[in-house]
């Protein structure tokens, strides 16, 4: 949860889970201090000292210099700005804070959780007008998340191509267009073709975009009806990156 603390910094704090932690909570009294995170936004400005920011916020919990000093483990300056620090629950009380909740995964039901339930009221007529663009790994058109029973052809407004290559024969009525780029020059055949090698792409556009599946799992967890928030929509793929590069 964000807050307004002091001179307008936005404070996050969340409760490191870890075994050290875990560790200090059981059992724990109000005389016991506790690890937190506390995130103030994005990286500060190169002429601002995110420890002094660190450090005052501190002592105004703590109310003592070398308490302050003590209590800070570890300040973030490049990725963003905060601060991890051992706090005891009187201190984390003035910073207006608390220990965050422990969320449980829905891999199937993800819509279901964001409030769109299957049986919530939609609009089909502009729904299915809609065709969601991708930037992404490429698309695995067989898997059944794009089944194109029941969709008509793409609309005539459409000017998208459908780009064959590879193991990659073609588009249907669900998918209606798919290109790859080949940024890198390569003479890989996997890579001169939209098919998804990777899995993220057909990961996000079943997520946007998806029909409904019975009996989806990953590894036999989370079994349930698999779909997208927009089933009704069309799709058109762009398979610009690769996973593996990205992360190298």
């Amino acid at each position: 949860m964000i807050m307004n603390v002091g001179q307008n910094l936005l404070v996050l704090i969340i409760s490191l889970h870890l075994v050290a932690a875990s560790v200090l909570v059981h059992g724990s009294t109000d005389e016991e201090r506790k690890p937190y995170i506390v995130y103030m936004g994005e990286s500060p400005e190169v002429h601002i000292s995110a420890v002094d920011q660190h450090h005052n916020l501190l002592l105004s919990a703590t109310g003592d210099e070398d308490l302050a000093r003590e209590s800070r483990i570890y300040s973030y300056e490049k990725s963003f700005n905060g601060f991890a620090a051992k706090l005891l629950p009187h201190e984390a009380k003035r910073l207006s804070v608390f220990e965050s909740t422990r969320r449980k995964l829905h891999t199937t039901r993800s819509w279901d959780f964001l409030g769109m339930t299957e049986t919530s009221k939609r609009n089909y007529k502009i729904e299915s007008n809609i065709i969601v663009g991708l930037l992404d790994t490429g698309i695995y058109i067989q898997s059944p998340s794009f089944n194109a029973e029941g969709y008509g052809p793409a609309p005539a407004r459409w000017k998208g191509k459908c780009q064959k290559g590879g193991n990659f024969t073609g588009c249907n009525n669900k998918v209606i267009g798919a290109k790859f780029f080949n940024l890198n020059n390569s003479k890989q055949p996997g890579e001169l073709s939209p098919a998804d090698e990777e899995g993220h792409g057909t990961h996000t556009s079943s997520t946007v975009a998806g029909v409904p599946v019975k009996g989806a799992s990953v590894y036999g967890i989370g079994k349930g009806i698999v779909r997208g928030g927009v089933p009704s929509a069309q799709i058109a793929m762009y398979k610009v990156c690769r996973v593996m590069a990205a992360l190298t």
